[in-house]
């Protein structure tokens, strides 16, 4: 199972909205920079904070510092002039989770126009165990010649 590994990354297009605001005000919000306010009503922000339940409340995500990331009609910097007018929103995520054992040192999306999505990456340092394959050798055959000796006095006993 995914939560049983001690480092975890999930990344891709989560499809969380910016809920109960509309499209004029949230793109007069990121002309005038002001995410935090959107940031408020980013429906996977609001199910984190307020879901006990909710399963990706152990995973963490980096503060977004860009603009939101969907959708955009492709080719431009303009968001979705269609009928539809979809409302922007950081459909594109990245979270992870693993303790000490990772940090995240980058997030950010990058000007990429060939889909309506701006495409986000992370960089993250992490602590991963190695194994010492000599140390490891020495130590199995100890174990070995160990065991042969119970298994040796085992079966003498046993007569």
């Amino acid at each position: 199972m995914i939560m049983d590994h001690e480092i975890c990354i999930m990344n891709g297009d989560l499809n969380y909205r910016i809920d109960t605001m509309p499209r004029d005000t949230v793109i007069a919000a990121i002309r005038s920079n002001n995410l935090p306010k959107l940031l408020e009503r980013d429906q996977l922000v609001m199910s984190r904070r307020k879901i006990p339940t909710f399963r990706l409340r152990a995973f963490t995500e980096a503060p977004i510092t860009f603009a939101p990331t969907y959708k955009y009609d492709i080719g431009t910097d303009n968001y979705d002039s269609s009928d539809k007018k979809r409302v922007p929103a950081w459909c594109d995520r990245i979270l992870f989770r693993g303790g000490n054992s990772i940090q995240q040192i980058d997030y950010r999306r990058h000007e990429l126009k060939l889909s309506d999505h701006r495409p986000v990456s992370g960089s993250f340092l992490l602590r991963v165990r190695t194994v010492d394959v000599e140390l490891k050798a020495q130590c199995t055959q100890r174990c070995e010649g160990r065991f042969e000796q119970i298994q040796q006095r085992v079966s003498m006993d046993a007569k």
